[in-house]
């Protein structure tokens, strides 16, 4: 019998999953390791403090990290945690710092049905202190617009097969915009707003996937999207679906 596929949020999170386009994670497929210290804005969001991983994020200030809407809806502050400073999965790192949350900022018009909107605005309680593995990400001017086949980067520790294992040591993969035309006509006229962006390969094979979501999507030096949602993981002529941060600059200096 044929089996529907779903499309998933791309985090471990059943309520993600039971979303019709919510679809199923977000692991880094085909990519390589990081560097240590690469990417200093990269946090790991976790299930209350020094818990497991549930998605990835960037530092934008000194006590703010910005997610996946998806990653935040309904979670209470209690439930959640986030690690800076973190290179392998599974051992602590020099500049890994733990820190509880103290407000949950959900997009206030996240949708979970369409995933539109898919941006949350996490603030720390206490500072993060920088260094050369803990940093912010700067965020693009508003409105900015990238140009198909410009190749950005995306990084996470997600699984880096669909349903297979997380990544022990932090995963990059760069993949090329797909323009939002192009995108529509793999997923529905409807299913892509202009506030998400599309990037990967026509064959597949490089992809974020379960566990990226919420992660930084870079254009250059720049924190140009949020690891979102796409249909299954690399899958060839489904590129994967970022929300697009430069059309959420003022909503974001407005939580700072």
């Amino acid at each position: 019998a044929a089996c529907l596929a779903v499309a998933s949020a791309r985090t471990f999170s059943k309520k993600a999953l039971s979303t019709p386009l919510a679809r199923g994670g977000g692991r880094i497929v085909g990519g390589t390791d990081a560097y240590p210290g690469e990417f200093p804005h990269q946090i790991m969001l976790t299930r209350g403090v020094g818990g497991s991983l549930m998605c990835g994020g960037s530092i934008v200030g000194s006590n703010k990290v910005i997610t996946a809407g998806h990653c935040c809806d309904g979670m209470s502050a209690s439930k959640l945690g986030v690690e800076v400073g973190s290179h392998n999965l599974y051992e602590d790192d020099p500049d890994q710092a733990s820190f509880a949350v103290s407000d949950v900022g959900l997009h206030e018009d996240y949708d979970s049905w369409n995933i539109n909107n898919d941006i949350c605005m996490l603030t720390l309680e206490g500072s993060i202190s920088m260094g050369s593995n803990v940093g912010t990400i700067g965020l693009p001017s508003s409105m900015e617009e990238y140009a198909e086949g410009t190749i950005c980067t995306v990084s996470g520790w997600g699984t880096t097969t669909e349903g297979g294992s997380l990544a022990r040591v932090l995963q990059k993969v760069d993949v090329p915009v797909v323009s939002d035309d192009h995108c529509r006509d793999s997923y529905g006229q409807a299913d892509i707003t202009d506030s998400m962006i599309c990037a990967g390969l026509d064959q597949g094979g490089k992809d974020s996937c379960q566990g990226d979501s919420g992660g930084p999507f870079m254009c250059g030096n720049q924190l140009s999207g949020v690891v979102s949602w796409g249909y299954g993981c690399a899958e060839a002529g489904y590129p994967g679906v970022y929300t697009q941060t430069s059309y959420f600059v003022d909503w974001v200096n407005s939580h700072m």
